[in-house]
C-alpha cells in the first residue's frame, strides 16, 4: 500500500488511506479479504487494477451489499450502513458444539 502512496493508519495497521481527487480513499484488509472505498467508482477500479497487476486476479463485488470479515454490510441511499453478523454468529455457535438454548439482549445479559 505504501508503494501506491497510501498511509498506514497509526491505530490499525490493516487500514490505509490516501487522498485522491481531493477525497479520501480507504483500503481495509485482513488476510485475503479487502474493502476499498472512494466516492468515485473509477478510482476504486484503478486501485483494483493496480493491485491485480501486483498480486493477480481478485474476486470483486460491487454495489450496496458486501461481505467483509464475517460482516454483511448494507450501504443505504441515505448515506448509512447496516452491519449484520447473524450468519457468522450462527456458524460460530454451530461449530462450538454448545447447546445454546436462549437469547440475550446484550452480551452482558447472560444468566
Amino acid at each position: 500500500m505504501k508503494e501506491m502512496g497510501f498511509e498506514i493508519n497509526l491505530y490499525d495497521s490493516c487500514i490505509a488511506n490516501k487522498i485522491i481527487d481531493k477525497k479520501q480513499c480507504t483500503i481495509a484488509w485482513y488476510v485475503d479479504d479487502m474493502k476499498i472505498s472512494h466516492v468515485n467508482k473509477d478510482v476504486v477500479t484503478q486501485i483494483i487494477e493496480d493491485l491485480e497487476k501486483k498480486f493477480g486476479k481478485m474476486s470483486v463485488t460491487r454495489g450496496c451489499k458486501h461481505k467483509f470479515l464475517g460482516m454483511n454490510l448494507y450501504f443505504e441511499n441515505n448515506h448509512t450502513v447496516t452491519v449484520q453478523m447473524k450468519d457468522h454468529l450462527q456458524e460460530s455457535i454451530d461449530e462450538s458444539g454448545l447447546n445454546i438454548m436462549h437469547e440475550a439482549a446484550t452480551p452482558s445479559c447472560w444468566k
